[in-house]
């Protein structure tokens, strides 16, 4: 191979993205949270947790540490990792910041193009009809939120929302997995569409708020029910 065929065979090869092992163990750990595993209020056995990973304790304890820094683990000196539990407190704290902050984040896009109007009714019919399936209207749920924000151009923002966004996950998806209900937006979502088509800001912030803190009104009860996992 000549040097300059060399070079050319260089450039187009395609690079091999390597994920930081850290990284891929928070991603594991955090799909797992959200799912319930381990449970909300348990405590975590870094040995038992990194054979189940075939991991080293080092990415494991900085994948835990990222998590605890994101309201998802608890850490006390002496007693170790735990996970963080379901309480009405912390329901109550996560909920009214995310609805600002989504309200925030929508009053920074200057103007929605109509095609990301048409992507949120799309994911609002699919929404409609995962009404039995709890798992499925949760992530079609937070699909339609991160389109809804899609050209929101303050990252950090976004980034921020993620977060809180895993933390309202977990309440949600027990809530469903614990009572059988499965909760829908759909009609919220119908009405905010409704009020960015007739370019009335204002107002669908107002809804878009009133949607996240609806979540929070039909966990107070469960929560306070003692029917929570904790």
């Amino acid at each position: 191979m000549t040097e300059t065929n060399s070079a050319t065979y260089a450039a187009a090869r395609p690079s091999i993205i390597r994920t930081p092992l850290r990284t891929e163990v928070r991603r594991l750990l955090l799909t797992g949270l959200l799912h319930g595993d381990p449970a909300p209020g348990s405590g975590i056995n870094e040995a038992e947790l990194a054979a189940r990973l075939g991991v080293s304790r080092t990415p494991l304890r900085e994948a835990l540490l990222d998590l605890e820094r994101e309201g998802l683990i608890a850490i006390a000196p002496g007693r170790g990792f735990s996970v963080q539990p379901l309480t009405t407190r912390d329901a109550e704290e996560i909920y009214p910041i995310l609805s600002s902050l989504e309200a925030l984040a929508l009053d920074q896009i200057s103007k929605l193009p109509p095609i990301r109007l048409k992507e949120l009714d799309a994911l609002n019919a699919r929404l409609e009809a995962a009404r039995g399936d709890a798992e499925q209207a949760l992530a079609l749920d937070r699909e339609w939120h991160a389109t809804l924000l899609a050209d929101c151009s303050n990252r950090r923002l976004l980034s921020l929302l993620e977060s809180l966004k895993n933390q309202a996950y977990r309440y949600e998806f027990a809530f469903m997995r614990y009572s059988g209900k499965v909760a829908s937006s759909v009609g919220q979502h119908r009405d905010i569409v409704r009020a960015l088509r007739r370019g009335d800001r204002a107002a669908a912030g107002a809804l878009l708020n009133a949607n996240w803190i609806a979540s929070l009104d039909f966990l107070r009860p469960w929560l306070a029910s003692g029917e929570a996992p904790s």
